[in-house]
């Protein structure tokens, strides 16, 4: 059998340890151990070996030559060891973060872009029965985790349990909607690094940095017009939530209104009916189902000075007179559906008036008002 003989080229020892270190994530100890077995000698100490591992590491010396080694400044690209250090810290909170969300993904759900109420939130997985569990099984070859409870439940509908999985956009992240129904968080830990430095502590500060990054997409024109309209919409709950409470100021109870005496009264109110007007101003006017042309002949009537009891004005034409004035109304022709919100096609609503339909589906606990996206694209 002949010989066989190796060499030991300086350049390329150096560049395969910054390679396992800083691209390849391998042990220190390991990189240390390749580039010790190239200081061969008894002139130099353990420690000042140790260093010059550390300088070549960093990329301020390096190794030249072919067996015969010399160790001269390199430079070429620096990148202090501490950078490193910070990396393995930062990607252990990451990983901090994941086990955090599959423990309980629920703290990390976005409610303003989640149609479902979070509030309403039971794992799927606690309604079912024994065949059904069973086939929970049979499908997914396990339980469901927390996390997959909650996307399946983020998805569903009233009916329909676990054959929910059908659903556009359950699974497959090329069918879902940008923000995800409320799950965008949850698979971005790195976001939530960025956002807060941690696992979630503080669920609302996390959804305002949220908003903000989000935003931040928007104005650099860094989504699609598709996914700049969701996180417009999206932006404008949170605001109006936020809102909502800081307006939250214990008041004396009021009794409650009847039919007659709430579609009769003038003034603006904090949304004691899912039915009203907004007039430009952004105040809300609240009425019964079906008592919008009472209210405005009312108003009408208070802004005219006249008594409604013998103002001579139409009673039919009222409600028409105010949506010709850019009102606004939120109705619905059948009592069991949605309220929508309804504007005149030739003109835009005012900001306030817009905000007013957000404070709207806040106090009335809907995912949107239907009619009011279209004014969110300028």
């Amino acid at each position: 059998m002949g010989s066989v003989n190796f060499q030991i080229e300086g350049e390329f020892v150096c560049d395969l340890a910054r390679v396992w270190f800083w691209d390849e994530g391998r042990e220190y100890s390991k990189c240390e151990e390749l580039l010790l077995s190239c200081l061969v000698t008894d002139q130099i100490t353990l420690e000042e070996k140790k260093k010059i591992v550390v300088e070549i590491l960093e990329g301020r010396k390096k190794l030249v030559g072919v067996n015969s080694l010399s160790l001269v400044d390199d430079g070429a690209r620096i990148r202090p060891l501490t950078d490193k250090i910070e990396e393995y810290r930062k990607n252990e909170i990451i990983r901090k973060i994941e086990e955090d969300i599959q423990r309980r993904p629920l703290a990390y759900l976005d409610p303003y872009s989640c149609d479902q109420d979070p509030a309403d939130y039971k794992p799927i997985s606690d309604n079912l029965n024994y065949d059904d569990r069973k086939e929970i099984r049979e499908i997914y070859g396990k339980y469901l985790t927390p996390y997959e409870d909650l996307r399946l439940w983020a998805y569903s509908s009233d009916s329909y349990f676990y054959g929910r999985r059908l659903l556009p956009g359950f699974w497959s992240a090329e069918e879902r909607p940008y923000l995800d129904q409320g799950l965008y968080l949850i698979e971005r830990p790195r976001l939530v690094f960025e956002l807060i430095g941690g696992p979630v502590k503080d669920t609302d500060k996390l959804m305002l940095l949220l908003g903000d990054f989000l935003q931040a997409l928007v104005d650099k024109k860094g989504v699609n017009q598709a996914a700049a309209l969701e996180i417009i919409h999206r932006n404008k709950k949170f605001a109006a939530a936020q809102e909502e409470k800081r307006r939250q100021i214990p008041k004396p109870e009021e009794k409650e209104l009847t039919e007659d005496e709430l579609n009769k009264r003038t003034d603006p109110d904090d949304f004691l009916s899912e039915y009203g007007l907004i007039d430009p101003s952004g105040n809300y006017y609240s009425c019964k189902f079906a008592g919008h042309h009472a209210k405005a002949f009312h108003i009408i009537a208070k802004r005219e000075g006249k008594n409604p009891n013998i103002y001579p004005g139409d009673f039919d034409k009222a409600l028409d007179i105010l949506y010709s004035e850019n009102w606004a109304i939120i109705r619905n022709p059948d009592p069991h559906g949605s309220v929508f919100f309804d504007f005149r096609g030739d003109r835009r609503p005012t900001k306030k008036q817009i905000d007013a339909a957000f404070t709207h589906i806040i106090k009335f606990n809907e995912p949107t008002l239907p009619g009011i996206e279209k004014y969110l694209e300028d």
